[in-house]
C-alpha cells in the first residue's frame, strides 16, 4: 500500500485501498485520510462511492453496434427468403403424418396397443408442428423481442396458450358433433371462423402495444420538460428522472399476456381437429382427445424453446444498443412501437389471406 494509506485500520484496509489506487499520487494522503474517517464514522467509505458512482463503463463502438444490426438485418432477410420453402415443407410434413395419424386410429380398433404409436406419434407432430411458420409464433417471438419479459411469465405464457388451443379444438368438435350432428366440413368452416377471431385479437394486441409505447413517450417527454435542472441519472437530489425499461412495462403485462394467450389459443389446432374427427368416424373418441392433448404438450415444448431462444437473443443484441439509463428507455419504448406495428400489420396480412394455407402453429 501507498504511504498516504497507512492510517487506514486493518479492518477497512481492503475497501481503503481499492479507493486509494484510483487517484493519482499526490492526493493518497489527503483522500485516505477523508475515506478514514468516513469508514471510522459511518462504517463505509462515501467519498470511495461517489468516486466510483462517477465511473461508467467504457462505451460500446459504434462499429461494433453496426456490425451486431447488420447481423440482425441479415437474419431476419435470409429468414424472409426462405420463408416460402419453409411453408411448404411445414405443409408437407403436417399431411404426411396426419396420413400416419389416421391409419393408427383405424389399427387401433382393430388392436388398441396401436395407441401407443398414436401418442408418440401425437406428441412429435406437436413438435414438428410447431417448428413451422405460423401467427403464434410471429406473435411469441415479435411480443418478446420487442416487450421487456420475464423468463417465467413467457413460459407460462407459451404453455398455456399450447393447452387452451388443444382445448378450443376439442370443445369445438365435441359440441358441433355431440349437439349439432355436424359434418367434418362445417366443423371445418366453424375453425376457420375461430381463425378469423385469432387473427382480430392479434390486431389488438398490436393496438394496445403500440397505445401504450406512445403513452409511455409521452408520460418521458413530460417528466424530462419538468426537470430542467441538469443532473445525471445519480445525482442525489431525491428523486429519480428517468423510470427503467422494467418499471415502465410492468403495469400492464398480465393484460398483455391475457391477449397473446386468447389470441393463439383460440384458433384450434387443425391437427387436432382431424384426429378428433377421425377418432369420432371409428368409435374411439376418447383416443382422439388423449392425442389432442399429447399435441398440445409436443407443442408447448418447441414454442419454450423458441421463447428462450427470443429471450437470449434479445439480451445479447440489448447491450449494444444503449449504454445509460435514459438510452435504454428511450430504446425500449421505440422496439416495443415497431413491435406493435408489426403485429398490426402482420394480423391485418393474416385476416385477409389465412385462407391461403397459413400453418395454423403456435
Amino acid at each position: 500500500m501507498k504511504p498516504g494509506c497507512n492510517s487506514i485500520s486493518e479492518a477497512n484496509n481492503t475497501a481503503a485501498s481499492s479507493c486509494c489506487n484510483q487517484h493519482e499520487p499526490n492526493e493518497h494522503h489527503h483522500l485516505c485520510e477523508h475515506h478514514h474517517l468516513e469508514h471510522n464514522h459511518d462504517g463505509h467509505s462515501t467519498a470511495c462511492d461517489h468516486h466510483h458512482s462517477d465511473i461508467n463503463p467504457a462505451p460500446i463502438s459504434w462499429l461494433t453496434r453496426t456490425i451486431v444490426l447488420l447481423l440482425f438485418l441479415g437474419s431476419g432477410y435470409y429468414l424472409w427468403l426462405q420463408w416460402p420453402a419453409m411453408l411448404m415443407t411445414s405443409i408437407k410434413w403436417q399431411r404426411d403424418i396426419n396420413g400416419q395419424l389416421s391409419d393408427l386410429l383405424y389399427d387401433a380398433q382393430q388392436n388398441i396397443t396401436a395407441a401407443y404409436s398414436l401418442a408418440g406419434l401425437s406428441f412429435l407432430y406437436g413438435i414438428f408442428h410447431s417448428l413451422g411458420p405460423g401467427h403464434g409464433k410471429m406473435i411469441v417471438t415479435t411480443y418478446l423481442a420487442t416487450n421487456p419479459a420475464k423468463i417465467k411469465a413467457s413460459l407460462i405464457m407459451t404453455v398455456v396458450s399450447a393447452f387452451v388451443q388443444a382445448i378450443v379444438a376439442i370443445t369445438l368438435v365435441s359440441i358441433l358433433l355431440v349437439f349439432f350432428k355436424s359434418s367434418m366440413r362445417q366443423v371445418n368452416d366453424a375453425a376457420d371462423q375461430f381463425i378469423s377471431y385469432s387473427f382480430m385479437a392479434m390486431l389488438l394486441l398490436g393496438a394496445i402495444v403500440i397505445y401504450r409505447s406512445l403513452k409511455q413517450a409521452w408520460q418521458l417527454r413530460t417528466a424530462q420538460h419538468h426537470h430542467h435542472h441538469d443532473h445525471g441519472d445519480n445525482c442525489g437530489c431525491g428523486h429519480k428522472h428517468f423510470a427503467n425499461a422494467d418499471e415502465i412495462n410492468s403495469a400492464a403485462s398480465l393484460r398483455e399476456y391475457i391477449v397473446i394467450v386468447f389470441s393463439i389459443g383460440i384458433r384450434p389446432c387443425t391437427g387436432a381437429i382431424l384426429v378428433l374427427l377421425f377418432a369420432n368416424m371409428v368409435g374411439l373418441y376418447w383416443l382422439g382427445v388423449i392425442s389432442a392433448i399429447l399435441m398440445a404438450v409436443g407443442t408447448a415444448l418447441t414454442t419454450s424453446g423458441i421463447a428462450l431462444l427470443t429471450l437470449s437473443g434479445k439480451k445479447i443484441v440489448s447491450r449494444y444498443l444503449a449504454t445509460n439509463q435514459r438510452q435504454r428507455t428511450m430504446t425500449s419504448i421505440i422496439i416495443k412501437l415497431i413491435g406493435g406495428i408489426l403485429l398490426v400489420l402482420l394480423g391485418l396480412l393474416l385476416l385477409n389471406g389465412h385462407s391461403y394455407g397459413m400453418s395454423p402453429v403456435l
